[in-house]
Order: C-alpha cells, then structure tokens, then sequence
C-alpha cells in the first residue's frame, strides 16, 4: 500500500506551534472505499478537501488551514489507525 503523503508547514504563531496544511497526496477517494472503511477512524479525500474523523465527528482539511498541535498529533495517529484499517478491509476484499 502506498503512504499517504501529507504536506505541512510548522507555524510559530505567539509562541504556540500551529500546522498550515499545504495539500496531500496518495489518499484513496471516499467514494471508492468500502461502508465498513467509513465507520470508526477513518481518513479519506473528496473535491481536492481532506477529510478525517475519529469515529465521531468529521473533520474537514483545506489547503491554507491551521490546525494546532493536539489536533495534529491527533490526526496523525487516525492516519495509522485508518491505514492499518484500510489494508484490513483490502485484504479482506480480495482474499
């Protein structure tokens, strides 16, 4: 499976670490994915927007966005989760 490429920039803003999202690359449509892939955490992209949720709530990236360290280290490790998934339910899919 390829690796979801991600491009940040690191942003000191008041002394405070934020992340400007730049754009992504590698990262399956939502449309082609699974019904079980869309339950729990999950990440995909739609319209040149990144999408990602922790099983709750969607949350949506557009390039230009700041997004602050917990909510960066937070997605990050839905990213692990959701590709760990996804290699799950491709297997299954094709097994």
């Amino acid at each position: 499976m390829v690796d979801v490429l991600l491009k940040f920039t690191k942003v000191l803003k008041n002394g405070t670490t934020f992340y400007r999202f730049e754009g992504f690359e590698n990262v399956d449509s939502r449309w082609e994915l699974p019904c079980e892939y869309l339950s729990g955490p999950h990440f995909a992209a739609w319209n040149g927007v990144f999408l990602y949720s922790g099983g709750n709530k969607i949350k949506t990236l557009c390039p230009g966005n700041l997004i602050s360290l917990s909510e960066y280290q937070e997605l990050m490790e839905i990213i692990q989760v959701g590709k760990q998934r996804l290699k799950e339910i491709k297997y299954k899919m094709y097994n």
